[in-house]
Parts: C-alpha cells; structure tokens; sequence
C-alpha cells in the first residue's frame, strides 16, 4: 500500500513537471514619437530702432499788463429836448461805432473781465443814459433809445432814480429784461441829490442816499448796482461814504480819463455832447486818447 502511494505521488508530479506552463498576454509597448518644437523669433538689430525724441516744450509768456488803464471814451445821453435832439444823435453815433468797429460794453463788464480795457484798449465805448425814473412809465423819449441800441446789438448803462417806495410793475420788467440781456441798471441816487452839495451840507446823508437807491433797484432788477453815476457829475470830497455802498464804479463828467485798475473804487469821467455825432467823437478821441 504505501508502495502504490508512493507511485501515485510520483506519477501527480511526473503529470504536473510535463504540463505547458500558463500562458500569460504581453502588456503593448505603444512607441510615441514628440517632435521637436521649432521656436523661430525675430530679432530687430537695434542699429534699426528710431528713437522718439521727447516733446518740446514751449513755456506760456502771458503778458504784464499796466494797472493804469485808459477810461473807455464814454458818452453821457439824456431825454431830447427843446435844444438837442438825443435820439438823432444816438442814430448817427451809432453809424460811427459800427463804421469804426467798436464794441459797445457796460462797467460791469469790465468788472467781470477786468483784462479787457488792456487787451482792447481803443476799441471799447460805453453809452450811459440818464435819468430812468423807477416809479413811473418809462417815457416813449427813452423807449426809443433802447429799440435803437437793441438793434444794434449795443448794450447801455442806465441811471434809475428810485425817488419813491413805488416801483412801476412796467418799467421793473423792462429794466429785468435788460439787465438779463447785457445792459447796466446804475443807481443815479435815490432823490437825483447833488452829492457834492449833500456833503457841505449833511455828509452822513450821501450813503443813505446811494444805499437806500440801491435797495430799491435790487427789489426791482433783482440785481444790485455796482456803478453810481454821480446826478450833475458832481464827485464828494470824501469818498468814503460811496464806498461803504459797496460801488465799484463812481462816474462824474470831469477828469477820470484813466483808473487804476488794481482799485475796488474807481472814478470815471465822460463825455456830453457836443453838437454833432462826428464831432464829439473827435472830442472824445482827443480827451481819452483812442
């Protein structure tokens, strides 16, 4: 028995020595070809750059311009009448002002852009009209003025006396009307009052006379006067009552044919007429040098 066993055991591994060994499958070798990458780049030879040069740079010069100013030639202009007729003159004025190319401005403007009586020195004029009254109608004398410098595109200094506490509805808009437009409404006092004579007499009334003036028209204009012109022209010894009014601008009639700029007072002169238009725009160009 243990023989027979023996032999069977031998012959299990004689069986198993002799079998074909597992057959196994090849893993692939998957063979991969990575081209070389080609980097091309151009150069530029920098013999062939162009430099930029840099910006020139031009300083600004702006000009000194002298303090002391010529007074723009400026006319003074009431109602016609028995002696002198205003509104043909103002025509015929009006014919040499375009002849001559003159631009027509107001007082504040100038205190807006004070540069202009440098920069436009002998091309400036100013027309002022006396004599406005802020409580009536205004009169068809005046009416007529205004539609004449309208249509000419010329803008005017008018001096209003208040006189009363009433103000015509009337003669506020059309005074409104003008200011928005460009023109001046100037204080000519409150009672068309002599300062000069207000001041021999009862100096501390010459301020009420031009606040209380200035009052008013800024109820009525809605903008308050920075000009007085002087009723009969005639300036106060001390300025200092005008000047606590705030005015910037005094104009009587004689002297004040130049002004120092540089001033927050300044008086002004200007010119009557003086029989025609042509000549007293000759009058002019010899007393205000233009």
């Amino acid at each position: 028995m243990k023989l027979l066993a023996i032999v069977m055991l031998l012959s299990i591994f004689a069986i198993s020595a002799c079998a074909p060994a597992p057959q196994t499958t090849p893993i692939p070798v998957i063979e991969t070809t990575i081209p070389l990458l080609s980097l091309t780049s151009t150069i530029t030879p920098l013999s062939t750059l162009t430099a930029t040069p840099p910006p020139t740079f031009t300083p600004t010069i702006t000009p000194t311009l002298d303090p002391i100013r010529n007074t723009p030639p400026t006319i003074m202009l009431h109602r016609p009448n028995a002696n002198f007729d205003s509104i043909a003159f103002l025509k015929d004025l009006i014919g040499i002002l375009k002849q001559n190319n003159t631009e027509v401005v107001t007082y504040r403007d100038i205190y807006n852009d004070p540069t202009i009586t440098a920069t436009k020195k002998g091309k400036l004029f100013i027309i002022t009209i006396d004599d406005i009254y802020l409580p009536y109608p205004m009169a068809e004398d005046f009416l007529e003025m205004i539609k004449l410098l309208r249509e000419a595109g010329y803008p005017a200094v008018l001096g209003v006396v208040t006189e009363t506490d009433f103000i015509d509805p009337q003669t506020a808009a059309l005074l409104r009307e003008l200011s928005d437009s460009g023109w001046e409404i100037a204080t000519h006092t409150n009672k068309h009052a002599n300062l000069g004579e207000m001041e021999r007499t009862s100096p501390r009334y010459v301020f009420t006379e031009v606040s209380t003036s200035m009052d008013k028209i800024e109820k009525a204009v809605e903008v308050r006067p920075i000009t007085l012109i002087l009723p009969e022209g005639q300036m106060v010894n001390d300025a200092r009552f005008i000047k606590r009014a705030n005015i910037v601008w005094c104009v009587g009639i004689n002297g004040g044919i130049t002004y120092d700029s540089t001033k927050d007072f300044i008086y002004v002169g200007r010119e009557s007429p003086a029989g025609t238009a042509e000549q007293t725009w000759q009058n002019m160009k010899a007393r205000f040098g233009f």
